[in-house]
């Protein structure tokens, strides 16, 4: 006889479309997202930081490199078939705002997971993606969600894989514990899209419009810098070099000029390339 089964859970599928507090505890357990995972997050929050600037950078540079993505900086939704400034660009004012608020989110996804709040906040980013919850609506398609968390996801475990001073463990548990944060944001994404359990929309609870940056009418996202915080002891940050005017990033508490690179047009450094975020050119 082969090992006594474990006892099956029940998940009630009703409160998966109205309680998000028992659709995160599936979500959990389904990916053995744990004490570990939120340990491996909270102590490397400090790599991740230093990545951002950067991050951020290469995530708008993409979106500018097409059309479709482009208009949602001008017109707040990618559905719009018509034509977009030429002219828009990474310094435009719209898109430094916008990279205001992603810094912010990046810098969200370091605090602590163990707090109900931090997927409450989660849930709520999707939700603003879909026209809701904001006095300006905002309408992306999901295609474009889906793509950008995954381009996020790939640009950072690239980079930390590559870190010089982490351990492989440890890279290997961040890593593991990030994605699987990525890929609830996704189906919290995803839920606000796809029409499964459209028959309890009813029963859920309406969303409240809040200026960006809120939840439940407190202050949710830090006022974030262009810069991150010294982390650590010694050592210099392997990932900087990237950002145009860019001074230091500090990962260790020591400092790195920018790359001889660092002033060029970011256009032919960032295009879709991470080898910058370790100081080095592409070959």
């Amino acid at each position: 006889m082969g090992p006594p089964l474990r006892p099956m859970k029940h998940i009630d599928r009703k409160y998966l479309y109205t309680n998000l507090e028992t659709r995160i505890q599936y979500l959990h357990s389904f990916l053995d997202f744990s004490s570990r995972d939120i340990e491996a997050l909270i102590s490397g929050a400090k790599y991740i930081k230093a990545l951002i600037p950067a991050l951020v950078n290469i995530v708008y540079h993409k979106l500018l490199q097409y059309d479709i993505t482009a208009r949602a900086f001008e017109t707040r939704s990618t559905s719009y078939e018509g034509p977009v400034d030429p002219n828009l660009s990474d310094n435009s004012p719209q898109i430094m705002h916008r990279k205001m608020f992603l810094r912010a989110y990046l810098n969200k996804l370091c605090s602590d997971p163990s707090e109900m709040e931090f997927w409450y906040y989660l849930d709520k980013v999707g939700m603003m993606h879909v026209g809701q919850g904001r006095k300006h609506p905002l309408h992306i398609e999901y295609v474009h969600i889906g793509v950008c968390l995954s381009f996020i996801q790939d640009t950072l475990t690239e980079a930390l894989l590559g870190h010089p001073r982490l351990k492989m463990d440890r890279k290997i548990a961040l890593v593991k514990a990030l994605g699987k944060v990525i890929w609830i944001q996704n189906d919290l994404f995803a839920k606000w899209y796809v029409r499964d359990g459209d028959e309890f929309a009813e029963e859920s609870e309406a969303p409240e419009v809040e200026k960006e940056g809120y939840l439940f009418g407190k202050k949710i996202l830090d006022d974030v810098e262009e810069e991150p915080s010294d982390a650590d002891n010694g050592g210099s940050c392997p990932f900087s070099g990237i950002t145009k005017g860019m001074s230091a990033v500090s990962v260790e508490g020591g400092t790195e000029e920018p790359a001889s690179g660092a002033g060029q047009d970011e256009t032919t450094r960032t295009a879709g390339s991470t080898e910058e975020l370790h100081g080095e050119k592409p070959a």
